[in-house]
């Protein structure tokens, strides 16, 4: 009986030294996780990484996008969303640098959130290797849903010159 005693003894020791000697990990916060989402699109977007791209986005016929582009359809619903990055990804006009600047989360509850940003877009022709500049406001709403937050919506229009 007495052995056990001891054993008990140094097992709760031995488990108690190893819970003192591992490291804490801080969980995100929730503005990391919904930062984290906007990172994620940009690097979808630089690298045409449409599995990615779908990956952030709500699959329901509810997901909506405005779009900045003046010939380009305003308004996109649904599978419209993915199937309108897909033919981007598949036939760029160019390759991509986009960066996002003074991004802003409201967090509107424990599911829903807003970011604010602005975008820098810099294409370039693949041909003859000139390069465009687009300034862009953006607006993302996202949406903690079985866990994980994803797009709903998302909006861009381009930033006005001054």
């Amino acid at each position: 009986m007495k052995k056990y005693k001891i054993c008990g003894v140094l097992l709760c020791i031995t488990l108690a030294f190893c819970l003192y000697a591992t490291p804490f990990t801080n969980a995100a916060t929730p503005e990391e996780e919904v930062l984290q989402v906007v990172s994620n699109w940009v690097k979808a977007f630089n690298t045409n990484d449409f599995n990615l791209m779908s990956s952030l986005h709500w699959n329901s016929p509810m997901l909506t996008k405005f779009g900045p582009g003046k010939s380009e359809t305003f308004l996109f619903q649904g599978e419209a969303i993915l199937a309108n990055w897909k033919s981007a990804f598949v036939d760029p006009v160019g390759t991509y640098a986009n960066s996002l600047h003074h991004p802003q989360v409201t967090i509107l509850g424990d599911n829903v959130a807003i970011i604010t940003l602005y975008n820098s877009q810099t294409v370039t022709d693949p041909r003859t290797k000139a390069q465009t500049v687009g300034l862009y406001r953006g607006t993302f709403v996202v949406q903690k849903i079985n866990g994980k937050w994803l797009i709903v919506h998302e909006h861009a229009s381009v930033l006005p010159e001054e």
